[in-house]
């Protein structure tokens, strides 16, 4: 439903193209990246340039300094084959089997989310529920944070659990920072989650988590708690657009985030849809 990306926003004399950030694109991961360019027409295959080793004077990367290739000579020759300002570029990473239980590919933050959402959709006996279910797909979460508002704004829930993406700490270069997220250890569950700087401070209900942890105990699946800052979800402003809906957020552990590579543990995403399950069951039991 929604990944990050990049917007075209300008098209040289010479055919390449600038862009700006749409969502918090990796600079580090972009250099060198395939890309699809999305067109009115259908996608066309683009390049990230990357400076030949042999000239790179190790000089800091800036956003200004990145420019996208589609093979096309002129102006003219891209505008002929339908590229406009305001097309998107997201990356082609097609998705693999990686270790005994892992995938990586491009966007798992959220498309795993979706794919859970999805499964309940199939196997929930919908007609059996004592409650008002709904399950929600949401766009913008990585521009804006704003795409679960139009929902709470139409149905009034009295609870929403959030499904997302979070940030691992299992690897080198993050062992040992902020929390202890790991892949295998099962989902998280959010106890605090901040952006520095922009406002942005998501805390849940309190007896809405402590429930989550209660189904998670009695039914013996594996959960982590989640203190992170660097990223918020679609959940976070829900509360306050909405008539004080109780809310919580549950998340799958990935590295690599907003990159191509991105990496999750299949056991975490299993585990994610028995605690759902689980507590929607819990609730219809109530």
């Amino acid at each position: 439903m929604d990944e990050v990306g990049l917007i075209v926003q300008r098209i040289t004399q010479d055919g390449f193209l600038k862009v700006e950030r749409m969502g918090g694109m990796s600079l580090k991961s972009l250099p060198g990246s395939q890309l699809d360019l999305w067109t009115e027409g259908g996608p066309l295959p683009a390049l990230a340039g990357v400076m030949p080793q042999h000239l790179d004077g190790g000089n800091k990367l800036e956003w200004e300094d990145i420019f996208i290739d589609i093979g096309a000579r002129s102006y003219s020759e891209a505008h002929r084959w339908g590229v406009r300002i305001g097309n998107g570029l997201t990356w082609t990473a097609p998705v693999h089997k990686f270790g005994d239980n892992c995938i990586t590919g491009k966007a798992l933050d959220d498309r795993l989310g979706c794919f859970i959402l999805l499964t309940l959709a199939k196997t929930l006996p919908f007609e059996n529920l004592n409650v008002d279910l709904y399950l929600g797909f949401t766009i913008q979460e990585e521009t804006t944070l704003m795409g679960g508002a139009p929902i709470v704004n139409t149905l009034n829930p009295d609870y929403v659990i959030g499904v997302d993406g979070t940030l691992a700490f299992d690897t080198p270069d993050l062992e040992g920072k902020q929390c202890d997220l790991r892949l295998g250890n099962g989902p998280g569950l959010k106890i605090m989650d901040t952006i520095r700087g922009r406002g942005v401070t998501y805390v849940p209900d309190a007896d809405l988590a402590q429930s989550i942890r209660n189904v998670a105990q009695e039914y013996n699946i594996s959960i982590q708690e989640e203190v992170i800052s660097g990223l918020s979800t679609a959940v976070a402003p829900l509360p306050f657009v909405s008539k004080g809906a109780k809310t919580a957020a549950l998340s799958i552990p990935i590295r690599y985030h907003h990159s191509p590579i991105e990496t999750a543990d299949m056991a975490d995403v299993s585990m994610l849809y028995e605690l759902l399950l689980k507590f929607i069951s819990f609730y219809h039991d109530q």
